[in-house]
C-alpha cells in the first residue's frame, strides 16, 4: 500500500521547503546512533499520544498509520482514504508543540509557533493522493502488460 507520509522534525529556524526537503534528506542519511535523541520531539510524541492512545505500544501491524520515531525526526505514513484527517492532526500537533513537518507530496514544509501563524494546511492533499493513486495504477498495468510478455519466445 502506498502511504501519504509526513516527516517530522525540530527546527530553530524558518526554512523554506526546499530547505526543509534537504533537512530532511540529512536527516534520513545520517547515522542514528552517533548522534543524541532530540528531545524537542518528546512534546509532539505526547501529543500524538494524547490523539492515539497507545499507538506507539500497539505492534506496527495493529497500527491505524505508520509511525516510527527517529533520534532526530519521525516518519508519519497515513494510508489514502485517512490522509486529510491525519495531516490536519498532525500538522497541528507539531506546530503547537514547536517542531516542523514536512509533506513531500506537496514539497510543503509546516513550521512551529514562533515562524507560522498557522499549521500546516490540508489544501491539495485529495489531488496528490488521487494522482499517486493514478501512477500507481499505471504502474501496475505497465508491469502486469511486461509480466504477459515475459517467458515468450520471439520468431
Amino acid at each position: 500500500m502506498v502511504l501519504y507520509d509526513l516527516i517530522v522534525f525540530a527546527v530553530d529556524h524558518a526554512m523554506s521547503a526546499d530547505e526543509a526537503a534537504a533537512e530532511v534528506g540529512r536527516l534520513a542519511e545520517s547515522s542514528q546512533f552517533s548522534f543524541r535523541r532530540d528531545h524537542r520531539l518528546d512534546a509532539f510524541e505526547a501529543r500524538i499520544d494524547e490523539l492515539w492512545p497507545g499507538l506507539q505500544d500497539a505492534p506496527e501491524t495493529s497500527r491505524p498509520f505508520e509511525f516510527d520515531v527517529m533520534r532526530h525526526h519521525v516518519f508519519v505514513g497515513f494510508p489514502p482514504a485517512s490522509a486529510e484527517m491525519g495531516v490536519a492532526a498532525v500538522a497541528e500537533a507539531a506546530w503547537s508543540t514547536g517542531v516542523a513537518v514536512f509533506d513531500p507530496q506537496r514539497h510543503l514544509v509546516g513550521l512551529p509557533t514562533p515562524f507560522a501563524d498557522a499549521p500546516l494546511g490540508t489544501d491539495g492533499i485529495a489531488d496528490a493522493v488521487r494522482a499517486t493513486a493514478a501512477a500507481t495504477e499505471e504502474g501496475a498495468a505497465a508491469s502486469s502488460t511486461n509480466d504477459e510478455g515475459a517467458g515468450q519466445d520471439e520468431d
